[in-house]
């Protein structure tokens, strides 16, 4: 191939846009792999956390792919343990980190604090990553799943080669009570609720989430309080 070919196909290939609905199809079949045995999908799509849902504090926050980091990964997570000890050994700083996550336990996006059903599935969505991946939300008979499912390096090729894939979280079907569309603030943002009073703001990455939104027992509009 002349190099003119070469520079082309480079161009060609960085102008093009990923097909965002095929990666999704992909990440999905990916995804249902490794769900346990006997647990037939119903539905499922590429999810993220809500647009201003915040980090989660540290003691709730997952480490996403953690086999596949280096020495060097692991070595700065050592020392950011350590100096997280040294600060709560502080007696000053313990009561304010508590007074902290008491005093912000709900957001506009969460409610129902860090512990509940719907904080598990906001810091599930929220992990520690130096890695790109997608979260796919699967629907099964009896309970809702979430699947973390590494992209490679290659951006014109996100699913080349036989990259990672982690099961990261589930919940009963009966737990969830409702879902609301919320697509006056974001297209695909919606809100999830749960039994114990708690919901969380997430968003379809893609288009095509319908069959995902018709699993849900209850379904709200965005102008429909939440109840």
């Amino acid at each position: 191939m002349k190099f003119a070919d070469e520079l082309w196909s480079g161009l060609k290939s960085a102008l093009v846009p990923t097909d965002r609905h095929a990666l999704a199809r992909a990440a999905k079949e990916r995804a249902a792999a490794v769900l346990p045995a006997g647990e037939r999908v119903v539905a499922g799509h590429p999810v993220e956390a809500g647009e201003q849902l915040p980090e989660p504090p540290r003691q709730f926050r997952q480490q996403a792919f953690s086999a596949q980091r280096t020495t060097g990964d692991r070595l700065v997570d050592g020392m950011g343990r350590a100096e997280w000890g040294l600060h709560r050994l502080n007696p000053v700083n313990a009561v304010v980190d508590r007074w902290d996550d008491r005093h912000h336990r709900d957001t506009p996006q969460l409610s129902g604090g860090w512990e509940s059903l719907a904080g598990q599935l906001a810091a599930v969505l929220r992990p520690r990553c130096s890695f790109r991946y997608l979260s796919v939300l699967l629907v099964t008979d009896h309970h809702l799943h979430v699947v973390r499912v590494r992209l490679a390096g290659n951006r014109r090729e996100p699913m080349a080669g036989a990259e990672a894939v982690e099961y990261a979280w589930r919940v009963e079907r009966r737990q969830v009570a409702w879902v609301r569309n919320r697509t006056d603030v974001r297209h695909g943002t919606h809100e999830v609720g749960f039994l114990d009073g708690s919901w969380v703001t997430f968003a379809f990455t893609v288009g095509g989430y319908g069959p995902v939104v018709e699993t849900f027992p209850r379904q709200l509009r965005y102008t429909d309080p939440i109840s």
